[in-house]
């Protein structure tokens, strides 16, 4: 609820003394960040926004400084990449920190998490309680992401339909700042429509989702573009045990899917745990493989992981002995 919080304190401009801004969506902290600064410094941003590193920063030059007169109705003192250990952290939890109704004290934290078992945090969050608000920030769910993805594309002229967007976000690293500039560049290339082939030109994919690619190229029976996708990824300095990994994960639910078959697809997603994309995609291959062949290559999966880790054998020989069978048996 801290979010919600945060923008009903934007709409009403009642703001608190202190905020504290964490998670793992830096585009969305951003965004917060800067609708608050909009809302309590609409005309004097460059005069009362106050910046400061967390490491490091003295405690009585910022205690001093917390009294300065602003410019406007507020002045934002931000503290960037407040460390858990900082004096001024202490200080901003202790009764001599006595902020004016004139400032916002607003802490961001970049790279630094809050380490919520220390008694600094805890007496620090009880300041917050009463007169501040913890805002966590956390990557959006899928539904919420697929909406703001398809929004981004009208933004910049281009529709796209919900397939499309499946695959977009299953090729690209989910970082809502490196979606929008991929999001861009699409856009301009494409006259108004986001393809398929648009998207698998264009798209700049993350090491997961060419490992992913090369399930999909396997099943395909495509060896040639197999290998290449192999070579690249060895390029990247991909550990094998990853590429092993998502290609036990992707016979595991080739398994799981054929033993499913004849059951509707809302059935297959609810009990594999799988989106519908995946789902509609795996399905296509189900057809024409025995569910002995996919049980013996979990199997290789497993054999091949236990020489991996206990045998000097080269790991890469592994994957390529691997990716030889499953095209043979697939």
């Amino acid at each position: 609820m801290s979010l919600e919080h945060l923008k009903q304190d934007i709409e009403t401009k009642s703001f608190r003394r202190i905020y504290y801004f964490y998670g793992s969506e830096p585009y969305l902290k951003r965004f917060y960040l800067n609708s608050l600064f909009s809302a309590v410094l609409p005309d004097n941003r460059d005069t009362d926004l106050h910046r400061y590193e967390g490491k490091g920063l003295d405690v009585d030059i910022f205690s001093e400084e917390l009294w300065l007169c602003p410019m406007g109705e507020y002045k934002v003192m931000l503290i960037s990449d407040l460390p858990n250990t900082s004096p001024v952290a202490e200080f901003l939890a202790s009764d001599e920190c006595d902020i004016g109704e004139d400032t916002v004290v607003v802490i961001y934290q970049q790279t630094e998490s809050p380490d919520t078992r220390t008694k600094a945090f805890k007496a620090l969050k009880h300041r917050l309680d009463k007169d501040g608000l913890l805002v966590e920030i956390k990557t959006v769910d899928e539904a919420t992401l697929t909406r703001w993805v398809a929004q981004q594309f009208r933004r910049h002229g281009c529709e796209i339909a919900p397939p499309e967007v499946a695959y977009f976000l299953s090729v690209e690293e989910r970082n809502m700042e490196s979606m929008l500039t991929e999001i861009e560049k699409i856009s301009a290339y494409c006259n108004g429509t986001v393809t398929r082939d648009a998207l698998e030109r264009l798209c700049v994919k993350t090491v997961q989702a060419r490992a992913y690619e090369l399930n999909d190229l396997l099943l395909q029976k495509k060896p040639d573009a197999v290998f290449a996708v192999w070579n690249d990824l060895r390029a990247l300095r991909t550990p094998p045990q990853m590429v092993l990994g998502s290609l036990f994960s992707c016979f595991a639910n080739l398994y799981k899917l054929k033993i499913l078959e004849n059951q509707p697809e809302a059935v297959r997603v609810k009990e594999t745990g799988l989106k519908s994309f995946p789902v509609r995609k795996y399905g296509e291959y189900l057809a024409k493989i025995p569910l002995a062949r996919i049980d013996r290559l979990m199997e290789s999966c497993a054999e091949i992981d236990v020489l991996s880790k206990s045998s000097r054998i080269d790991g890469d020989l592994l994957v390529v002995r691997l990716l030889n069978e499953a095209l043979e048996l697939l």
